[in-house]
């Protein structure tokens, strides 16, 4: 940084216009005399140049000798900035308590936004985040620390399974993640992995624990998949998946015709005007005599402005329907005979699971129905826990105390 620039603004300068015919002369007088002059601009009997505060009494008393006018152009540095404070206190008070204003607001949280969960348990969310000192209108530097007022929220809610608090400027963002109903936790006692049904293994994955079984290995419920008890006797909780291939045989019969709603082109229409639930018929008062129909309802959706209108009109278009048997094909019905029994498989895996194969074992059509009985084979995750059996006591031998 310039010393010399540093020392104008404190001390102050002034930027001076000097006119005269002896203008050159003062130039050189005050430059002999160890004044220093910045920006200078000489012209016709005049010049401007910058001058310090502290040198003005030299540049005057020489202007005054030499009869040179002197006319100030600018007037900068502390001394000058000081005196317009003063001459402006009410602006600078307003400026001085709208900075503190400005910042005060700054560190407060205006809005606490929460995302990732139902409306009822955001307000649970909001609330237990008031306990925990996180609230509109907290001050951020009296806020506990996020982790702390994360664990305390959820220590207030166990039924979330995460949550996170970030503060960014005055808002204050919670995301929360609920616990799935029906998923159990996680078991930290030790326990084993077996077969929760018959199957044939074709991969083994274990996370944690020992597998005791291979690929191409025939295995039956409840047979020991993953072994809890390690060779040096430990005991963990077995972890893993075992895919393998599991066989299904579904009884599937379906009609070989199926009766349908066309309809014919006819119709009637009403007009009703709806205020709430009451619903007042203005038009179309025929009731037609259809052995069967479909109805097709519209409203209107009346606003002013942004407010929807209590009153709306509502036409209902009464269709008639004609119904009539529609005969399948033995292939479609096939068809849709494999696409019941892939649910009905899917429905007994109760899980993931890939199909692999169907087989028509057996085929009938009788009275108008078919009848097949469908071998699915399907590739699924067979694991599942079981307690680890206690170790059998070993028989102690008594000693032989008899006489030979």
């Amino acid at each position: 940084m310039n010393w010399t620039r540093v020392q104008e603004w404190w001390f102050g300068s002034l930027h001076m216009e000097l006119r005269g015919i002896g203008v050159p002369d003062v130039i050189v007088e005050l430059q002999r005399k160890g004044v220093e002059l910045r920006h200078v601009r000489l012209g016709q009997e005049s010049a401007t140049l910058l001058a310090g505060v502290r040198d003005f009494g030299a540049v005057y008393q020489v202007c005054r000798r030499h009869r040179v006018k002197i006319r100030f152009l600018e007037r900068a540095g502390m001394p000058f900035t000081v005196r317009r404070i003063k001459r402006r206190k009410t602006f600078v008070a307003g400026m001085l308590l709208f900075v503190f204003l400005v910042y005060t607001q700054s560190q407060v949280i205006w809005r606490v936004t929460i995302d990732g969960v139902p409306e009822d348990t955001a307000l649970a969310v909001r609330q237990a985040a008031a306990e925990s000192g996180l609230y509109v209108g907290a001050w951020r530097g009296r806020l506990a620390d996020m982790d702390r007022i994360q664990a305390d929220i959820q220590k207030r809610l166990p039924n979330l399974t995460w949550v996170g608090v970030n503060v960014q400027g005055t808002i204050a963002h919670i995301e929360a993640v609920e616990k799935i109903p029906g998923v159990l936790e996680e078991r930290d006692e030790p326990h084993n992995v077996v077969a929760a049904k018959p199957a044939t293994i074709r991969r083994v994955f274990a996370s944690r624990g020992k597998a005791v079984v291979k690929p191409g290995q025939v295995v039956q419920a409840g047979q020991l998949l993953i072994s809890g008890l390690l060779a040096d006797g430990k005991e963990v909780p077995a972890e893993g998946q075992v895919w393998a291939e599991v066989w299904y045989t579904s009884q599937v019969s379906l009609p070989m015709q199926v009766t349908q709603s066309g309809l014919t082109g006819k119709s009637v229409q009403r007009e009703y005007l709806r205020l709430g639930p009451l619903a007042v018929r203005v038009w179309g008062w025929q009731e037609p005599r259809y052995q069967a129909s479909v109805e097709r309802t519209d409203e209107t959706q009346w606003h002013i402005g942004k407010w929807l209108l209590p009153v709306q009109l509502q036409t209902v278009t009464v269709y008639e329907a004609h119904p009539q048997a529609v005969e399948s094909s033995v292939a479609e019905a096939e068809k849709r005979a494999l696409t019941l029994a892939k649910a009905d498989v899917r429905r007994q895996m109760g899980g993931d699971g890939v199909v692999l194969e169907q087989k028509v074992l057996q085929r009938k059509v009788s009275h108008g129905k078919l009848y097949e009985k469908v071998f699915t084979r399907v590739e699924e995750d067979i694991a599942t826990e079981a307690p680890i059996p206690p170790a059998p006591e070993k028989h102690k031998v008594a000693p032989n105390t008899g006489s030979a």
